[in-house]
């Protein structure tokens, strides 16, 4: 999401991808941070981090080409963009430059890897 100034990319990250896809922003050294949520009610069971840079500074093809070879490392993978208009775009079968035109207008993005690290 963008308001002109700034630009923040909302990660949800799901089962046994949070690891993996947070090692992969370190190695690119793109900056990410956890978002503490307090409710009352109940929640799913992801952890929430946050991509957040001004506006032209944000590494869309950076994160783009990530999405992408995060997704065809393994199988298990999944990444689900939901965007502004309320577009649901399932990045698995996309390009890197397919991704980066929808990374800007997304809300959340969601990561899953439905299987654990030691198995393929």
């Amino acid at each position: 999401m963008s308001n002109g100034k700034y630009s923040s990319i909302r990660l949800t990250l799901f089962k046994h991808g949070g690891d993996s896809f947070l090692a992969a922003l370190d190695e690119a050294n793109i900056p990410h941070g956890p978002i503490h949520m307090f409710t009352g009610r109940p929640q799913a069971s992801g952890i929430v981090e946050t991509i957040t840079a001004l506006s032209e500074a944000m590494p869309w093809s950076a994160l783009s080409k990530i999405i992408v070879a995060w997704i065809e490392a393994r199988k298990s993978r999944e990444i689900i963009i939901h965007t502004e208009t309320g577009e649901v775009i399932h990045a698995k079968g996309y390009s890197a430059a397919e991704v980066q035109k929808f990374l800007p207008k997304s809300t959340n993005v969601i990561i899953i890897d439905t299987k654990p690290r030691d198995e393929t």
